[in-house]
């Protein structure tokens, strides 16, 4: 009987991936399974399971062998559900990696990489003492990756003792950071570097990764790093995001960024969990992708959030609901409170 490498890969498909991010992942994934099935050892070894999570985990793809492999289509949506996709890799492992018995070896140790750019939005704690009452002994082989500015590594050390960091979510960096990825498995199908305990030693680091060594400092408590809201064009009543950064010296949110969406996204994105944000907390707005208004509004009648240019005089058709709104001059309109995407 053939000894597996049960590899899983956990990605964090929450709305902070869109753009280049969740592109560089769809291409570093591809780039991955090609490279390995060029190999002896890894094709004939290495299965791949794909989970992802937003505001809740999805079994993409389970186990398999890696000339059967298909690469999933990963869909952005709301949250960060770290927790359920903890609970489901949980399950996962439980019933699909083999364990060793007098008569046959069992699998190696699972590799799971863990990929998030975010805070979790759910309890992550129970599942994670799940983990280690179900599964003896606990999968020790979890190599969690954080890409960019807002992740709490406090939390990914609770979840394993390897946590790395990659700060630039450019292309470029995730092509290094997949072409280690490869080089590690390739590695472990082959068994190098198994030590007593069965966990695998990974591949020299890339220069645009380094291991957190230091304890992090927890962020809960902490305003959310970003803000997210979900918007129409109100010339081209097409949809996109609006991402803001937090500002804490000035405690409010500044406009960071806006994304294109397609219909599909649109729809799959749903509403956010998260509470109205008030609009005193947002700093401007982004300019619209699809025709550059530089301003947003929004619908007193349907709640819709459009695109809009202030020095433009003429009444605006709402997107959503299609009446036709007055304007209102700059000041005038007070504050009121905006539905926020779960980010």
């Amino acid at each position: 009987m053939i000894r597996r490498l049960p590899v899983y890969l956990l990605i964090d498909c929450s709305e902070s991936m869109i753009g280049q991010g969740i592109e560089a992942v769809r291409a570093g994934i591809s780039s991955m399974v090609s490279s390995l099935r060029r190999d002896p050892h890894a094709l004939e070894s290495v299965y791949i399971s794909v989970i992802t999570y937003d505001a809740k985990a999805r079994l993409e793809c389970p186990l398999t062998p890696l000339i059967d492999f298909q690469e999933p289509n990963l869909t952005l949506r709301p949250g960060t559900s770290l927790g359920s996709a903890l609970t489901l890799l949980a399950d996962q492992i439980r019933t699909e990696v083999r364990k060793t018995t007098f008569e046959n070896k069992g699998d190696y140790r699972p590799l799971v990489l863990l990929l998030t750019d975010g805070q979790p939005s759910d309890d992550w704690r129970a599942p994670l003492q799940r983990i280690g009452a179900q599964i003896r002994p606990r999968p020790a082989n979890i190599y969690a990756i954080g890409c960019g500015e807002d992740v709490d590594y406090s939390v990914l050390q609770a979840v394993t003792d390897v946590v790395l960091r990659m700060d630039d979510m450019g292309p470029e960096s995730f092509g290094k950071l997949f072409v280690w990825l490869t080089a590690s498995v390739s590695s472990a199908s082959q068994g190098v570097g198994e030590n007593a305990q069965g966990e695998i030693n990974l591949q020299k680091l890339p220069p645009n990764v380094e291991k957190v060594t230091t304890p992090a400092i927890s962020m809960e408590g902490e305003p959310p790093r970003q803000v997210f809201l979900r918007v129409r064009c109100s010339v081209k009543r097409k949809p996109y995001l609006m991402r803001y950064r937090v500002n804490m010296l000035a405690q409010c949110y500044d406009p960071s960024m806006s994304h294109k969406l397609t219909e599909e996204e649109a729809l799959a994105a749903g509403d956010g969990e998260l509470p109205d944000i008030p609009s005193e907390l947002l700093n401007g707005a982004p300019d619209c992708p699809w025709c550059g208004n530089p301003g947003g509004g929004q619908c007193g009648n349907c709640g819709t959030m459009f695109c809009s240019d202030s020095s433009d005089p003429a009444d605006i058709q709402c997107p959503g609901c299609n009446n036709t709104l007055k304007r209102r001059h700059a000041g005038g309109g007070g504050n009121f409170s905006i539905k926020q995407s779960g980010g």
